[in-house]
């Protein structure tokens, strides 16, 4: 019965992990209308840091790091929401998290609800490459 019941726990746990991963890995459904917070460029690291911000006040930061000249070397990062969990997440090249960031991207460049420059440069970078 002991046995048991530690199993049940360890599941419980297991699951509740892979749910909180799930969570800081995900790329979020922003609400419309979506606005460019801040944008940050560290040229020291070559990075270009973008954070986007909901109409319910949702912030979701992503960039790119590395030679955004060469597609292939660029990484992409991105911060699900850094005031929860502030969990750094690099999706591989071309994976399906990567095309999430491109369509979301996409989306806000095709609403005209963003001239940002660098909002473009990311989103040229991932759509070169994949």
């Amino acid at each position: 019965m002991m046995k048991s019941i530690a199993l049940a726990a360890l599941l419980v746990v297991l699951l509740g992990f892979l749910g909180v991963q799930y969570y800081i890995t995900s790329v979020p459904a922003l609400e419309a209308p979506i606005t460019v917070g801040e944008v940050r460029e560290v040229e020291s690291e070559q990075s270009l840091v973008v954070t986007l911000v909901d109409r319910e006040g949702q912030r979701f930061t992503v960039g790119l790091r590395g030679d955004t000249a060469k597609p292939e070397e660029a990484a992409l990062f991105y911060i699900r929401n850094p005031d929860v969990i502030p969990y750094v997440f690099w999706p591989s090249l071309r994976s399906n998290d990567e095309k999430r960031v491109l369509e979301l991207l996409e989306d806000l460049i095709e609403s005209d609800a963003s001239d940002v420059a660098a909002v473009r440069s990311i989103y040229s970078v991932l759509k070169e490459r994949n």
